[in-house]
């Protein structure tokens, strides 16, 4: 990190401690005169600044100096998984995947992956996690310890490890299309080209936003032969994104040497401003992150893809939170669908819902007076209300 983000940083949490403290002195009844000598004094906890400290670098993408922080808030509370949890984070974002590993690994998130989780809790970290990492208690979701688990393991090259990981990634979250696809790269690096496959075919049809998912997919018709099944799938994934690069070589190689020899299955979860839907990455911004922007996100054009009448039998009527990903551009590039039952959302329903995203037009956010990606959330109704 910068010296002077470090400084600024610093700076901003001393002006706001004394801003409250001088806000204190002015209200009714408070006076400049020393208290007496009997007067219960009320120091500041050193807890809540240092974990407000790690939070506030977390925000700003500064994973090494927040992992700094989160380490000595270690030493000042008992064990508590959140925040084994945040520092492994931390710490893989930073650029150390084999240190982050061993927290995962480690009897405190192992014990807290064994967590049966109550519904309730099955939702990502919000903006005010700080508070949770010195209670004692794990307060989050074990999917988080799983995907965390995926992430490092693949970028350390565990692959099979990864895949273990992953497949119980996606029995917390079978609805959502991209713990398909992390779990079907994983299957597919670790050797198990059969599962890997219908696990990127079942990721392509949940999530139709995923450029990497139908490349994926097309891989596989292409080492089997099917190439005009193939190229359809690498034109899908270039129309998501026009600078997906793999999908933009592979359609070019199959397109003007038939005979080449398909491309090796990836390494890559997802790619470009989409990486930022993945736990261990740096790239943000981050769905639990408190940036203020100078503009959020507003939707300009919103187009739904009509649901089928098959779809619409017995549909149970549902306000869903779907918080979206908006890019520079004003289009969204990643979404993250909630915790549902497959019997509240089944899953040809979330289909045709994520299949409306790419026509939705933002004005996007701005920050610094320039364009940025952000994140916000919209509403969708289903069922009769």
């Amino acid at each position: 990190m910068s010296r002077w983000r470090t400084t600024a940083v610093l700076v901003a949490l001393a002006v706001q401690a004394f801003a409250c403290a001088a806000f204190a002195a002015r209200l009714p009844g408070s006076s400049s005169a020393p208290a007496p000598p009997d007067a219960p004094v009320i120091r500041p906890d050193p807890r809540t600044g240092r974990a407000r400290l790690a939070k506030s670098f977390e925000d700003l993408g500064e994973f090494d100096s927040a992992a700094v922080a989160l380490r000595g808030l270690r030493t000042m509370v008992a064990p508590d998984a959140d925040l084994e949890l945040a520092l492994a984070l931390d710490l893989a974002r930073a650029g150390s995947p084999d240190s982050a590993r061993g927290l995962l690994h480690g009897p405190v998130l192992s014990a807290a992956l064994a967590d049966s989780c109550p519904p309730a809790r099955r939702r990502p970290y919000g903006s005010d996690r700080d508070a949770l990492w010195m209670n004692g208690t794990y307060d989050g979701w074990r999917w988080t310890i799983a995907r965390a688990r995926a992430e490092v393991g693949a970028r350390l090259g565990r692959w099979e490890e990864a895949q273990a990981a992953a497949r119980l990634a996606v029995t917390e979250r079978p609805l959502a299309g991209r713990e398909w696809l992390v779990v079907a790269v994983c299957s597919g690096r670790a050797g198990d080209l059969v599962e890997a496959e219908r696990q990127a075919r079942r990721a392509a049809y949940l999530d139709p936003t995923l450029p990497e998912a139908q490349y994926l997919v097309g891989l596989f018709e292409w080492r089997v032969g099917r190439r005009s099944d193939a190229l359809q799938h690498f034109a899908t994934a270039i129309t998501l994104d026009s600078l997906y690069e793999p999908a933009v070589r592979a359609r070019q190689r199959l397109r003007f040497f038939p005979g080449a020899a398909p491309d090796s299955l990836p390494v890559a979860f997802l790619t470009r401003g989409r990486e930022a839907g993945l736990l261990a990455s740096p790239t943000g911004p981050k769905l639990e992150s408190a940036l203020r922007m100078d503009r959020n996100a507003v939707v300009l054009q919103r187009t739904m893809v009509p649901v089928p009448d098959s779809v619409q039998v017995e549909l149970k009527p549902l306000h869903i939170i779907l918080p979206v990903l908006v890019d520079e551009r004003g289009q969204v590039v990643l979404c993250e669908l909630p915790w549902l039952s497959q019997d509240d959302l089944p899953a040809p329903l979330v289909a045709v819902l994520l299949q409306s995203l790419p026509g939705w037009r933002f004005a996007p956010a701005e920050r610094f007076g320039q364009p940025a990606r952000s994140w916000t959330s919209v509403t969708i109704t289903t069922g009769s209300q």
